[in-house]
């Protein structure tokens, strides 16, 4: 789709209610919806500057006066949006299984979100076809390690002597594969029915189950 239909079908739609006054922080929020909108339904190119003006009911200027540049306008989307960190407190005199699960299951409700989802599968399919995006991708990737608790917490149980473990990012890796990755795949691919609730729920404990059996220091 051509950034003018875009464009036109933005202004019909209008992706937020926007009645009332409205302070920074609002106006903000809805750049950042109107942009998650368009870039989720049309794509990074189509999704130009007009068009979530539009879409978000403001004026072009005042979008630049929030973000520089539609990079820059991306960049804080994905940041925000898909790389936000995931704060997780355990109770450390819980077992280190139910830490474990509980941590990864707070992270399969925060990625499998139906925003996060989307923004995943535009993200797939631009990284593919568009060099800006994949630029993009490529310089904020290293954050998304940053915003799970899972190196952090590996780390800890490394240092109190808990888990035996050579390689933290590598063992954080493969707990991911491990609990999440099969999961997200199917969400993004359907390539099989995507685990839900109690099935996914089960299907985390045993990840966890098998991946501290591993390490756990005898």
């Amino acid at each position: 789709m051509s950034s003018s239909d875009a464009l036109s079908d933005a202004r019909k739609l209008r992706c937020c209610d926007h009645t009332g006054t409205l302070d920074d922080v609002e106006r903000r929020t809805r750049i950042l919806n109107a942009a998650s909108s368009m870039l989720t339904t049309y794509g990074y190119h189509a999704a130009s500057m007009d068009s979530i003006a539009a879409c978000s009911g403001m004026s072009k200027k005042t979008l630049y006066q929030f973000f520089e540049s539609k990079k820059s306008l991306f960049e804080t989307l994905i940041i925000e949006r898909l790389f936000a960190p995931i704060p997780y407190a355990p109770v450390e005199t819980d077992p280190l299984s139910t830490q474990l699960q509980g941590m990864m299951l707070l992270i399969a409700e925060q990625l499998l979100d139906e925003e996060r989802l989307s923004l995943l599968k535009s993200l797939v399919t631009e990284t593919t076809r568009n060099p800006a995006i994949r630029q993009i991708v490529a310089d904020l990737f290293h954050l998304s390690g940053r915003a799970l608790p899972v190196q952090d917490w590996l780390t800890k149980q490394v240092t109190t002597g808990t888990l035996d473990i050579d390689d933290v990012e590598e063992a954080a890796d493969l707990l991911f594969s491990m609990t999440l990755g099969g999961p997200l795949l199917a969400h993004l691919t359907h390539c099989k029915p995507p685990k839900e609730g109690e099935n996914l729920t089960h299907f985390i404990e045993y990840g966890v189950q098998t991946f501290l059996k591993a390490h756990t220091v005898k």
